[in-house]
């Protein structure tokens, strides 16, 4: 079957090792599941290769990088939590069929972080008030986000804790998670204060987080994700210097190395993160968003044999 293939009836993959049924794939969906696929059907062969969810990378900056969605995609990629973003690029509509769920621009102190660097084309968000940062949270959520993120940089003016927990319990009313940029113990203690459900890197010592979701970043960042207490998905900061948009099989390595199922990681666990249930799983009524690979080690993941999103082959 040619890239682009999308079924008009259903179409069964079968074959796949380590699955004693076949899958019906109908409207961009997982439709059924059969040991076998029923006469004179459409068949994708998938023999000696493995059926796994595509990826969800929940840490990148899509607008540092030209052509994202559509590389992420082919890579096998099918959602992203873009933890910084100038408000004009909000909602990322243009990135479909992407799944793109977004903080927006971090809030931070007048001159705080990212504001100097990096981020000083509007990927910070200055808030020097409990007004100021609990009407930005309103207008961020307005604009479709769903997460917050915060900004605890030891270098840089930081929020006072009023503002930042004016911020958070804004965001909390709104049904909203709160993440946090923060890598030192310092900045961590201060997130916390503040309710931070999410940090966005991995802290750079064990500090235990019980409760909280904790996103790798391992390679672009360092730190832990050992003895934390918490819920860690994959995300590798894309955009970041020497990050590719496509799955990251150092990343994936760094997790193994610290006692983390990477594939749960950059699959089920991300997924509920992000709020798509119909993604990271093969099941019936799941979106059939899956990747053909010889192995389950990082470097066969990392690149796939073909990639399906939605029921499309990309690859």
């Amino acid at each position: 079957m040619q890239r682009g293939y999308t079924a008009r009836v259903t179409l069964w993959i079968a074959g796949a090792r380590g699955r004693d049924t076949a899958l019906g794939i109908e409207g961009g969906r997982i439709v059924a599941e059969s040991p076998q696929p029923p006469p004179g059907s459409e068949v994708l062969e998938a023999s000696g290769l493995f059926l796994v969810p595509a990826f969800i990378d929940a840490h990148v900056h899509l607008q540092l990088v030209p052509g994202a969605p559509r590389a992420l995609l082919r890579s096998g990629v099918a959602a992203v939590l873009d933890l910084g973003a100038p408000e004009s690029a909000l909602p990322f509509a243009e990135a479909a069929p992407l799944r793109v769920r977004f903080a927006g621009p971090l809030l931070t102190a007048p001159g705080g972080y990212p504001t100097q660097g990096w981020g000083k084309d509007g990927y910070g968000l200055e808030v020097a008030s409990e007004k100021e940062a609990t009407l930005a949270v309103e207008r961020l959520f307005r604009s479709g986000s769903r997460f917050l993120k915060l900004a605890f940089a030891p270098r840089n003016p930081t929020l006072a804790p009023p503002v930042a927990r004016a911020a958070a319990d804004q965001a909390h009313r709104r049904g909203m998670l709160v993440a946090a940029h923060a890598l030192d113990r310092d900045s961590v203690q201060r997130a916390l204060a503040a309710g931070a459900d999410v940090f966005a890197h991995a802290p750079l010592e064990p500090i235990p987080l019980p409760g909280k979701w904790v996103i790798s970043t391992l390679r672009a960042f360092g730190g832990t994700v050992r003895g934390l207490g918490a819920r860690v998905v994959y995300g590798t900061d894309l955009g970041n210097q020497g990050t590719e948009p496509a799955i990251d099989a150092r990343e994936l390595a760094l997790l193994e190395r610290e006692g983390v199922d990477f594939l749960r990681a950059a699959t089920l666990d991300a997924a509920e993160l992000l709020g798509a249930p119909d993604l990271g799983r093969l099941s019936i009524g799941s979106a059939a968003s899956l990747l053909a690979v010889r192995g389950l080690d990082p470097e066969s993941l990392a690149h796939p044999v073909w990639v399906m999103n939605c029921g499309t082959l990309l690859r």
